[in-house]
């Protein structure tokens, strides 16, 4: 017979432990909305909506009890929770406040709390009660009225991140673009050959799908062991990804930079920088850094492989932002480089975006050959450009 757990042993959970494990179970997201009497909108990002009782009806979400926007949001006596969905992730990690409402559509609710326009649903609720829960409150809200008006994927919280749902049948990203790109490379892989075999490289042709880099054929050429293999996912984790940014997009970029932890302004600005370079320069110019430990490795390697979790790719990110410094390094003609990779956009319009890369050329070349070999990718990458147009009549961006 097994022993009661007492309050004590209930203590000693390590809140690491506590967050880590919890944090394998996704819960859904939502963004609690008020108006208060003096027309002030309140929002708040909650990751603990729950459905509670059909008779009478009931929802319920649970707050920090040190949370500053929800003794704000109190002062109404009523909220709407906007369930929010999958393709709104950019909107949560860029939430910062009532200013925040000024940059989405919405329309009042019955009780004139904001409905963000492309929410999944919204609930409109009056506070039915408020329970202590540690060092959260239990919030159950009656439900006043609702309404599906986007049925669609919501948005989840997992290990840390946001994602969307989707079932095994739907695993495939961007499957359309995908398939179109695999088409356009069929009219590309010859001048890569080339230059694979010039200059002892691999050189791989890649598209643009989601938020990813995908390779869609890799010409063998270099002496070093690489990864790269047709299928792997490269995240646009800044600072990667920088080549498919439109310098006069604002908002495309600030999309990108939010991919970032949002209080290092450091790492910020610094992909900033490292952005506007890219957008001078035509190219991505990266240098071998540093290994990064075995378990880390492990999981970028999964990541890449196909097997992407929240915590994978912030190990991800982590990775990159630990080598900012070999990102669009300054040339001397004299010094000595060992090149990763060389990155260049394919210069026409339309979906999917293509990129060429050169990976891994000989190690220990002076600064003159690596800008050779930066002209070399932009030359191939316009021929691929050419290629495509002719034989698919995609348009060519010229400039």
């Amino acid at each position: 017979m097994s022993e009661t757990t007492t309050g004590a042993a209930l203590t000693a959970i390590d809140p690491h432990t506590f967050r880590e494990a919890l944090g394998h179970y996704p819960t859904g997201v939502a963004l609690i909305t008020a108006t208060l009497d003096s027309g002030e909108h309140i929002g708040m990002v909650v990751g603990t909506f729950t459905s509670v009782s059909l008779d009478p009806p009931l929802v319920g979400f649970m707050p920090d009890r040190a949370s500053r926007t929800f003794a704000r949001l109190r002062e109404a006596s009523t909220f709407c929770v906007n369930v929010l969905a999958a393709d709104q992730a950019d909107l949560v990690t860029s939430w910062r406040g009532p200013e925040s409402f000024a940059g989405v559509e919405w329309q009042p609710s019955p009780s004139g709390a904001p409905i963000l326009r492309d929410s999944v649903a919204w609930v409109d609720c009056s506070y039915h009660r408020l329970v202590d829960a540690g060092d959260h409150y239990i919030v159950l809200g009656e439900v006043r009225a609702l309404q599906v008006q986007r049925p669609t994927s919501p948005l989840l919280f997992f290990q840390g991140g946001f994602g969307g749902f989707a079932p095994s049948s739907f695993l495939v990203p961007g499957e359309h673009d995908l398939i179109r790109a695999a088409r356009l490379s069929e009219a590309a892989m010859e001048p890569l050959a080339a230059l694979a075999a010039e200059e002892s490289a691999d050189v791989s042709l890649l598209a643009s799908i989601g938020d990813h880099d995908v390779v869609i054929g890799t010409e063998r050429g270099s002496a070093t062991p690489t990864y790269f293999e047709i299928g792997l996912r490269l995240p646009h984790l800044p600072p990667i990804g920088a080549v498919h940014l439109d310098p006069a997009d604002e908002t495309g970029l600030a999309r990108w930079l939010d991919r970032l932890p949002r209080k290092d302004e450091a790492a910020r600005e610094r992909c900033r920088e490292l952005a506007e370079r890219v957008a001078v320069q035509g190219y991505s110019l990266c240098l071998v850094g540093h290994a990064p430990d075995q378990d880390t490795w492990q999981d970028v390697t999964r990541y890449i492989h196909g097997e992407p979790t929240p915590r994978r790719q912030r190990q991800v990110l982590s990775m990159h932002l630990d080598r900012l410094d070999y990102y669009e390094p300054d040339l001397d003609p004299d010094g000595t480089y060992d090149v990763r990779s060389i990155t260049v956009a394919v210069p026409m319009a339309g979906t999917p975006r293509l990129a060429v890369r050169m990976s891994f050329p000989p190690a220990g070349a002076d600064g003159r050959t690596v800008a050779r070999w930066s002209a070399q990718v932009r030359d191939r990458a316009a021929e691929v450009a050419d290629l495509i147009q002719i034989r698919f009549g995609q348009d060519r961006v010229l400039g």
